[in-house]
């Protein structure tokens, strides 16, 4: 239990000077007393079987928790016993801070949950009895269960239905980010990705008459400046690009004696492109986003690696992500080139240039075929959604897939979708979902994964 001592200071200190001169009566010899009040070490007991690390700011007498106590710690810290205190003197707490701190007592933490009313906190009493510090306690608790996907819908980008197709990309620009969603090639929206600032803005724009808008990718350089390029392609295969997402321009190297037939951003850096050679398409790549890599040897002999014949051509989603083993890979998936295939079939590449086929061969472990399937590395995992938007599917390695089954799921309005939609991730982690197109209602949803939106992870 805890002790309530008045004038606990001034006693401690008497006590301290009597046995000094009773000392001194038998002894020439002085003694010290340390005047470090300062907290050396702090813990709590395990949460569900778990020790969670405390740091110590020193320089403004904060002790705190990086990681987060998982969701439901409130009810386990509200009597919960301090295990570690490491001082050199002694602790008080309470109001007035009077209260002998006792550590063989439970105590109740919810005071110190995420700031409320400022932490609680602790006077740390030196050996010398005089030199105090205090030091405010703050124990961080996650609120919302860090693996679940949350979704909230948002205000829609136009209230007029769009006739044709629509795509969802974006875009950043001197160090802000936009959500651009290209409705015709006259008009577009945008809004800034930040939370709490969606605002939709109307944009005429300039894109080429025959462009292909389900072709709109984002080229990010791995330049210091970080730039990011949009391009798209065009029916009668050619390639555009703008830096600002109005003007585009004819992108006039890469369409230098080849059609371009497809473009995919996969990897910061690399532009791939699929180009046709004398009938035959081919895998390129651009690494400044201006000219495609050597078409030939020194014989004239196209040293190119071929494009399967099912390899997508229409609504590719790519997405990068660092292997085991630090190697950057890339996944791509897109619209089937024929219909009544049994999975979706994933595409790997290490480098931009050779595209590998990554089938599942078990019967119970694959993602079924969709039209227009989205795919993402987030989180850890792959995962994989499409066609009428009923299910999400996840994977470890890309290759067996499993549907999911809580936690990470689609809002029960997408089921058994049948408007067009199109799909972007933004800088923070936000996954957009862009419905619209063809005379349907245009809706904006926006998730994200709780644990990646957390300040401290």
């Amino acid at each position: 239990f805890q002790m309530r001592i008045k004038f606990l200071s001034v006693i401690v200190s008497f006590l301290i000077v009597s046995i000094a001169v009773s000392s001194c009566l038998d002894s020439d010899d002085n003694y010290e007393y340390s005047s470090d009040a300062t907290v050396h070490a702090f813990g709590i007991d395990t949460i569900h079987g778990k020790h969670y690390k405390f740091s110590i700011d020193q320089l403004n007498r904060r002790i705190f928790n990086k990681d987060s106590l998982p969701v439901g710690s409130d009810t386990i810290i509200d009597r919960i016993l301090i295990d570690t205190f490491s001082v050199n003197g002694w602790i008080t707490s309470g109001s007035p801070t009077d209260t002998l701190f006792n550590m063989a007592d439970s105590v109740n933490l919810l005071p110190a949950m995420n700031k409320n009313n400022g932490g609680m906190e602790f006077t740390i009493h030196a050996a010398d009895g005089v030199t105090t510090r205090k030091y405010t306690l703050e124990i961080r608790v996650h609120l919302q269960d860090p693996d679940s996907l949350v979704w909230k819908e948002m205000t829609p980008f136009s209230n007029t239905a769009i006739s044709g197709n629509q795509k969802a990309v974006t875009l950043k620009s001197q160090s802000t980010e936009e959500l651009w969603i290209y409705t015709s090639y006259t008009t577009a929206y945008k809004t800034s990705t930040a939370p709490g600032n969606t605002r939709w803005e109307t944009v005429n724009v300039k894109l080429p008459g025959k462009a292909k808008l389900n072709s709109i990718v984002n080229f990010k350089t791995t330049n210091a400046d970080k730039k990011e390029t949009l391009y798209l392609v065009t029916e009668d295969n050619e390639v555009y690009r703008s830096e600002d997402g109005n003007t585009w321009q004819n992108a006039t190297e890469l369409n230098k004696d080849v059609k371009v037939k497809a473009v995919m951003a996969a990897f910061p850096g690399i532009l791939t492109g699929i180009v046709e050679i004398e009938g035959i398409n081919y895998f390129n790549i651009s690494k400044d986003g201006v000219n495609w890599e050597a078409e030939r040897n020194n014989n004239g002999e196209i040293t190119l690696a071929k494009v399967p014949d099912n390899f997508p051509m229409d609504n590719i989603y790519t997405s990068d992500f660092l292997t085991t083993n630090g190697i950057m890979q890339a996944i791509a998936v897109g619209t089937p080139r024929t219909s009544g295939e049994k999975q979706t079939l994933m595409w790997f590449s290490m480098n931009g240039s050779d595209w590998e086929e990554m089938s599942s061969t078990s019967y119970d472990a694959y993602c079924p075929e969709m039209n227009n399937p989205f795919v993402m590395h987030y989180g850890g995992l792959f995962y994989c959604f499409g066609d009428k938007l009923n299910a999400i599917y996840s994977s470890i390695t890309g290759i067996s897939w499993q549907k999911t089954t809580k936690k990470f799921l689609l809002p029960e309005e997408f089921k058994d979708n049948t408007a067009p939609y199109s799909i972007s991730i933004d800088e923070n982690n936000f996954i957009w979902i862009i419905f619209g197109g063809k005379n349907t209602e245009n809706k904006v949803w926006r998730g994200r994964l709780n644990r990646l939106g957390f300040e401290e992870q």
